[in-house]
């Protein structure tokens, strides 16, 4: 029997339509869903929709509607989308579906009878736009944000989930399962919720209904109370899990809802399979770790320039906006350009430069120029090299490589790394190309056995190609696959079959285009409109340049180490203004740094950012903390500090020059 795989999206909340963040993180399940089924595996992929809450109500009630119609006018926007982007999910699930209401109900009523819930009166602060009660901590943290204007004090009687009860085996999950959360520096941010500084006891027990609204699923034998919309969300999981599946083997996650899955969700999960016998102060019982998700695995977010996308700011990217450029080209920009765990600026400049010069000039032109070279010179058929020097086995073994490494990053669902890893051998062909001057081949028989040779060795790189992008660009691979006189589809091929030296069973075909070049000027034209209003001069203060220091030598200024970092974790410093405590990974190594940036920096803002760091100052002690090591950074006239920022392709421990 084959290997399962269980892979979910966050549900998502039906108070607007679809934008980039809902469809990256979709499309990201449906890549890993493909690639499984391509490893061999059975795959159940789960998508769909969060119903209830009090937004939903209030915004139902404004337009004059019941909650149940607003819901079932918006939820087409995603199911219509998901097939349009080609999404191959197995079921789209909705919280107003009879079997998730049957599902919450039920697990509800377990919970209450074992004790894990209890009514009691809840008092303190709510979050108007997460739906939920915070604590101090986290009200602060709301504050820093500038969202304390979200929260409002309430009093109302509640039931519980003894959330605190769950906390030893939360912190051993993580300790000795650090793949429950990935990427690590999610991780560490999941872990310094739960026991801050590694000291317990602080998490408090969670309010899970609410009496101050009615739309959502009623606590079975005291209506009055409604459901918390996240106990009825996370279930959502359960509810809709098909036979034979559970548990789920990735759970694809915002950064901004990972403490919701990384913690109430375990804990839920722990207090429904839990046994009597159990010791929750003990040791986490190996057959319930086996019942959690394998890896809850948490992304970035997509931001326009430094900000992050709202309606609120008018920078929100609708897919409609990117389709016009074709579904495959959607998909492939998604997986080359966003790192999963980091977030990633977005333009339609970048947009477009990626796609124009890796798939209209990378593969696009490569495909080409081989199947047109297959054509002339060998009437399509693709020969068996008799002869290899030591330029074609270089790029011949070069490609078995580049197979295997994408293969390798591609299950650890890192597909930007894949992709890039696989389009720098792509870019060596071009070199490969050039040097052997096919062209100059031909033209005499004598080099038939280097001619063979060269379009064999495009040949093979292009077929592993239409293999291992097909999960990504399905439609686009699967052109190229026929081009190159493959029978039936790509997408039934299986990673663990695939021969790279294997004899071509047939003559390729007449190249077909597989992305058209984009006129960038002309789109972005279209975008900024005819005759924009021209914008308002803006007055800057002048800058005081201050005076240069001492000139030094260079062998002076060698002596200094930059290398980039990654925040891994960040908090604030107790009882000081400026100075934010930073665990920062050099590559090598991973530090403890501070920086007095809380000025212009909160500690979330820091936390998988890249910086760039002095590697070799001596350690000095600064509020009683000893840091070692200073990051880079620009500053205005009132000494407000600009981080200096790596590229996002510069991975910790490079040396900055």
């Amino acid at each position: 029997m084959s290997e399962r795989c269980y892979i979910t999206t966050p549900i998502y909340y039906v108070n607007d339509r679809p934008h980039i963040g809902h469809t990256y993180t979709t499309v990201l399940a449906d890549v890993m869903a493909r690639h499984r089924r391509m490893m061999g595996e059975e795959v159940y992929f789960l998508t769909g929709t969060d119903e209830h809450g009090q937004k939903i109500e209030k915004a139902a009630a404004a337009r004059g509607i019941t909650p149940k119609a607003l819901a079932d006018e918006v939820v087409p926007n995603f199911e219509n989308l998901w097939k349009r982007m080609e999404l191959t999910n197995d079921h789209f699930v909705r919280t107003t579906h009879a079997q998730h209401k049957a599902t919450v109900q039920a697990k509800f009523q377990q919970l209450l009878a074992s004790g894990d819930i209890f009514k009691d009166t809840y008092v303190g602060l709510y979050s108007v736009s997460d739906e939920a009660y915070v604590t101090e901590t986290q009200a602060k943290e709301l504050q820093a944000q500038g969202l304390a204007h979200q929260l409002v004090e309430l009093r109302e009687e509640s039931y519980f989930f003894r959330l605190s009860a769950y906390e030893n085996w939360l912190i051993q999950l993580y300790e000795k399962h650090p793949e429950f959360v990935r990427p690590e520096f999610r991780l560490n941010e999941v872990k310094q919720f739960v026991a801050p500084g590694g000291a317990r006891g602080h998490l408090e027990d969670l309010s899970i209904s609410r009496t101050s609204i009615t739309w959502g699923i009623p606590v079975p034998g005291d209506e009055k109370h409604v459901v918390y919309v996240w106990f009825d969300a996370l279930l959502n999981y359960l509810s809709a899990c098909r036979e034979g599946f559970w548990p789920p083997t990735f759970q694809l996650v915002g950064k901004d809802i990972l403490r919701f899955h990384a913690i109430y969700w375990p804990a839920f999960l722990m207090a429904m399979y839990r046994q009597e016998g159990d010791d929750l102060q003990g040791e986490l019982p190996a057959r319930i770790r086996a019942m959690l998700p394998r890896t809850i695995l948490a992304h970035g977010w997509w931001l326009m320039g430094e900000d992050k996308m709202s309606k609120s700011k008018g920078n929100v990217v609708r897919p409609d906006e990117l389709l016009t450029f074709g579904v495959d080209a959607v998909r492939f920009f998604f997986m080359r350009e966003m790192t999963v765990g980091l977030d990633r600026s977005f333009s339609f400049e970048g947009f477009m430069d990626r796609l124009n010069a890796d798939l209209a000039n990378g593969l696009g032109n490569l495909a080409s120029r081989t199947l047109s070279m297959l054509q002339r010179y060998r009437n399509g058929v693709v020969p068996e090299p008799a002869v290899l020097d030591d330029q074609d086995r270089e790029a011949l073994e070069a490609g078995r490589l580049a197979a295997a490494a994408y293969l390798e990053k591609a299950e650890a669902n890192d597909f930007h790394g894949a992709l890039e890893g696989l389009w720098a051998y792509l870019r060596q062909l071009d070199g490969y190309i050039v040097k052997a001057e096919p062209w100059k081949l031909a033209k005499d028989d004598a080099n038939k056995d280097k001619l063979d040779a060269v379009l064999c060795t495009l040949y093979r790189a292009l077929r592993a190609t239409a293999v291992l992008v097909a999960p990504v660009m399905p439609a686009m691979a699967q052109t190229l696959w026929t081009c190159l006189g493959q029978a039936g589809s790509v997408a039934s091929q299986r990673f663990p079959d695939f021969a790279y030296d294997a004899p071509a069973p047939g003559p390729a075909l007449a190249p077909e285009p597989l992305f058209q070049r984009i006129d960038k000027e002309t789109v972005m034209t279209e975008l900024a409109g005819s005759d924009p209003a021209p914008a308002a001069p803006v007055v800057e203060a002048p800058l005081e340049v201050p005076a240069l220091k001492d000139v030094v030598d260079y062998d002076t200024f060698a002596l200094t180490d930059l290398r980039v970092g990654l925040v891994l974790t960040a908090e604030a410093v107790p009882k000081s203004k400026k100075l934010i405590k930073m665990t920062v990974d050099l590559g090598f190594e991973k530090r403890t740094i501070l920086g007095g940036i809380a000025a212009a920096y909160s500690p979330e803002d820091l936390v998988g950012r890249k910086v760039v760091v002095v590697a070799n100052l001596a350690p000095r002690a600064l509020m009683g903390i000893e840091s070692h090591g200073m990051l880079l950074a620009a500053s205005d006239n009132n000494s407000k500090p600009y981080l200096v920022a790596p590229p996002d392709d510069a991975r910790p421990g490079y040396v900055v020059r």
